[in-house]
């Protein structure tokens, strides 16, 4: 049987299932992405690139229409999460990832898909990624069937898309005015500081020329070193930022990182309110795997009805405790979060999270709430290594 992701009510507990590994011992084919920074020394960075497998209908934005609020995030402030929470409800059967971090010159990262051509959500792939230093500037694909993954007779098409500078969009957001205080990877000290623009998601006009103090004369020490832009002028002709190769993982002759992840949000509460994601780890190695249940962190993003102290619980198919976590407070966890691209909690807050090496079999994340009230929780579980 196909490992899905579905949802259903049980004896009043909410629950979700899905699988890090998406297997059919007949149809599935590994498939692997590589996004690869092509712009020159000193030229235009960008971060967070996030990948998409879906049913071709998850369309993130539409030019001429004005940017959602998770489209705004992604592309003023490199903030994945809002539009993985997005996909997650959109397209539960589908797969994202997030390529964490800025791509430095000549920077290339593989993520490895599972997929299953008779499954609709795994026939479509798409792509985003703010472009850094920018006000709101991003790439990606603005038609979702731009790029099926295979053919009527379930052949992965492999290709390699290039990402040209003149496909940059503006997401109409915020004002372009490239001073440093309201750039990112500049100096902007805090998240969405800019000025409202209130515009429609358009092809972006370029950087304000060399000589007028904007990005091409910046200097940036966010990488932690003195970077400059002067080749970031990505209107020139014939000017790429990056590559984007899709291709099928050939036996064991490719064996880069996986960065898989399912997102499940809920109310959760006590008793029959409990919350509850369930997952399978495939057979094979065991895995480890970062479980979050998100409440106080979720007030980042206008979630006001939050649950305030969530508890979180993991337990086998035979209803045995595996760990549990109220106020996560572990280094490793920090670690593990930038590792597989995630939002960052905010430090000492309610939220609990995990870091466990499951042996395979199917587990149950359990949310309740260390109190008596009950609110709204994310519970996200990502493959951190394999």
């Amino acid at each position: 049987m196909n490992a899905i992701s579905f949802l259903f009510r049980h004896r009043g507990l909410r629950l979700a299932f899905g699988s890090l590994i998406t297997a059919s011992a007949a149809l599935a084919v590994q498939v692997s992405v590589t996004v690869r920074r092509t712009s020159p020394e000193n030229g235009i960075w960008f971060v967070n690139p996030q990948l998409f497998v879906h049913d071709g209908s998850f369309d993130l934005f539409d030019a001429g229409s004005a940017a959602s609020a998770a489209l705004e995030s992604a592309a003023e402030d490199g903030n994945a999460s809002l539009v993985q929470v997005e996909f997650g409800v959109e397209q539960p059967d589908g797969h994202s990832a997030v390529l964490a971090g800025p791509f430095a010159p000549g920077r290339s990262v593989t993520r490895i898909f599972d997929l299953d051509p008779s499954i609709p959500a795994h026939r479509y792939f798409s792509y985003a990624s703010m472009l850094i230093p920018s006000n709101d500037a991003f790439f990606g694909n603005d038609s979702p069937m731009a790029y099926p993954l295979f053919d009527d007779e379930g052949n992965v098409m492999a290709r390699s898309i290039p990402v040209w500078g003149a496909a940059v969009w503006d997401a109409g957001t915020e004002v372009n005015d490239e001073l440093p205080a309201t750039t990112a990877f500049l100096a902007q000290a805090a998240p969405n500081t800019g000025t409202t623009e209130n515009g429609v998601v358009a092809l972006h006009p370029g950087f304000m020329a060399a000589g007028q103090g904007g990005i091409l004369d910046a200097t940036s020490l966010a990488p932690g070193q003195p970077v400059t832009f002067q080749s970031a002028d990505f209107t020139a002709n014939g000017y790429q930022i990056a590559e984007i190769i899709i291709s099928v993982v050939d036996g064991e002759s490719t064996t880069p990182s996986r960065l898989l992840n399912l997102s499940s949000r809920g109310r959760a509460g006590t008793g029959d309110d409990t919350q509850v994601v369930g997952f399978v780890v495939s057979s094979g190695t065991e895995k480890q795997v970062l479980v979050r249940a998100v409440g106080p962190g979720l007030a980042d993003f206008n979630i006001a009805d939050f649950l305030a102290d969530p508890v979180l619980t993991v337990f086998d198919a035979d209803g045995v405790e595996m760990a549990t976590n109220d106020n996560w407070v572990a280094a490793d966890v920090t670690e593990a979060t930038a590792t597989v691209g995630a939002f960052t909690l905010p430090e000492n807050s309610a939220d609990a999270a995990l870091l466990l090496t499951l042996p395979a079999g199917a587990y149950t994340a359990q949310v309740s709430n260390n109190g008596d009230t009950e609110g709204v929780t994310l519970v996200e579980i990502y493959e951190v290594g394999r």
